[in-house]
């Protein structure tokens, strides 16, 4: 019998080039689209973390607000910024009491001014604009407590007129460490209400001119103590503002597009 040869070139085979070639397009496309997705996946994880914190903290404002109407007014009575500047005594009864309403592994009160205290590899949290610009570290050096949960609470003391600060790291030691991303700042003010804090009372703006205190790209903006940068310019607020937007899940400046969806790399 005579074997007989198929040419029909639906089953011819690929060369070793052609294969090269295939897999090097793959490699192309794959390096293209793989820091995206991977992005996007961190920003889900930040988006749920960030959930989950601002419920439990919720939770803890109300049920400390059935003792006290005013919480603001009790616990700024105790530390006002004239007693810490006069170089008296910090209190710490907020962030203990605070820390009463979680489950935690650890309480702080003490200065937590430097974050190397807690266990972190640098001293100061990072501005939402790019880089690695420091936060103005006077937003939490006023005692903190780690959550079973891995998050940890700062107190910011009382530094805007009617309202106690208190900053939220969503995931703890684990990075970026940075406000708009894992760090938001907030503020329990008249009435108890638990507002996402910004300088200059901007968290009450409507329109995207109210995005100042939170640029997550580019240069800061907004004016004021939103663009102050101390120390040399080693030191800015920007970021305050970004827990607002960040509950709306609207972007600052752009409010039509998703919050989560479009932060950049950190």
């Amino acid at each position: 019998m005579c074997s007989k040869k198929f040419n029909n070139p639906a089953l011819r085979a690929f060369t070793l080039a052609e294969v090269l070639i295939t897999l090097g397009i793959i490699g192309i496309v794959a390096a293209m689209t793989l820091p995206t997705v991977i992005n996007n996946a961190r920003n889900k994880e930040h988006q749920a973390k960030f959930k989950q914190a601002y419920s439990l903290a919720y939770q803890a404002v109300l049920m400390m607000g059935q003792d006290d109407p005013e919480l603001w007014q009790t616990y700024c009575a105790k530390n006002s910024n004239s007693e810490v500047n006069s170089n008296r005594d910090k209190d710490y009864s907020f962030i203990r009491d605070f820390s009463r309403q979680f489950q935690t592994s650890a309480v702080h009160e003490k200065d937590t001014i430097n974050l190397q205290t807690l266990g972190y590899k640098q001293e100061y949290f990072y501005t939402s604009t790019n880089g690695k610009k420091r936060f103005n570290p006077d937003s939490h050096n006023n005692g903190a407590f780690v959550g079973k949960n891995g998050m940890i609470v700062f107190s910011s003391g009382c530094w805007w007129a009617n309202g106690l600060d208190f900053v939220i790291d969503t995931n703890g030691l684990k990075g970026p460490n940075k406000f708009g991303y894992d760090v938001f700042y907030f503020q329990i003010a008249k009435n108890n209400q638990l507002l996402p804090s910004s300088i200059n009372s901007k968290f009450s703006g409507n329109g995207s001119d109210s995005a100042g205190c939170c640029t997550l790209a580019g240069d800061s903006s907004g004016g004021g103590m939103c663009n102050s940068e101390y120390f040399g310019g080693s030191i800015s607020d920007n970021g305050s503002a970004c827990s607002r937007f960040a509950l709306m899940d609207a972007y600052p400046g752009d409010e039509g597009r998703p919050y989560w969806k479009n932060l950049p790399t950190p």
